[in-house]
């Protein structure tokens, strides 16, 4: 499925906030399941800054909700993949669209998150606009497309310092705020070295017994 990229770029500022489309998703009680269809359906073809933003919120909260992160784990780093590449919309396959789970897990993620997205809103604005260009977007792209990789490693506690910078990013995106997308970058790359340095920490203690041992 085509999604259009409309993003703030389209100049309609009569469109609904994302705030207001999460909550009508989480209203709607005539299915108990909700799939990745029905989410991308209910963003109303806004492009990759929503849909990179609705796909990292699993990983951004503090709260254990089995499933959710492997449903759209891969299809956030295929949306962040096309972004990379240049592709003029995102597009998901059927497989994943139809990819379905408990709707009443889903609003616990979005009211959750609800608070911090509704103050994000008062305060993004198109400025540095030579951030969300279109080299900008590519390196928004490759930006999220690393930190999807590394996020989908089983690497304890790393979820949220690498959700974060995704959803800055996500957010400049979506409104051309420039500000929030070199905030995304300088916390992803922060991230980034965080977690691999850990990584080589926990490696470097679990072969130091098997070395001492061969020694």
């Amino acid at each position: 499925m085509m999604v259009k990229a409309a993003d703030s770029r389209s100049g309609n500022h009569s469109r609904r906030r994302v705030s207001e489309i999460l909550r009508s998703l989480i209203d709607d009680q005539s299915n108990d399941r909700l799939s990745l269809g029905d989410i991308v359906a209910a963003l109303e073809e806004r492009g990759y800054g929503i849909l990179l933003l609705v796909l990292t919120l699993p990983s951004l909260v503090p709260i254990y909700l089995p499933g959710l992160a492997a449903i759209f784990g891969p299809p956030l780093g295929f949306i962040a993949l096309q972004l990379m590449l240049g592709r003029p919309a995102p597009w998901l396959p059927r497989v994943l669209m139809q990819r379905s789970f408990p709707r009443s897990g889903f609003a616990r993620l979005v009211n959750w998150s609800l608070p911090y997205v509704e103050r994000a809103e008062r305060i993004l604005q198109p400025r540095r606009l030579e951030f969300t260009s279109p080299l900008g977007e590519r390196l928004i792209g490759t930006a999220c497309l690393v930190l999807t990789l590394i996020l989908m490693l089983p690497i304890p506690l790393t979820n949220i310092p690498l959700a974060v910078p995704l959803a800055l990013l996500s957010l400049g995106l979506l409104e051309r705020d420039g500000w929030f997308v070199l905030a995304g970058f300088i916390l992803g790359l922060t991230a980034v070295i965080a977690v691999l340095a850990l990584s080589w920490a926990l490696l470097v203690e679990l072969a130091l017994p098997l070395i001492e041992r061969l020694v």
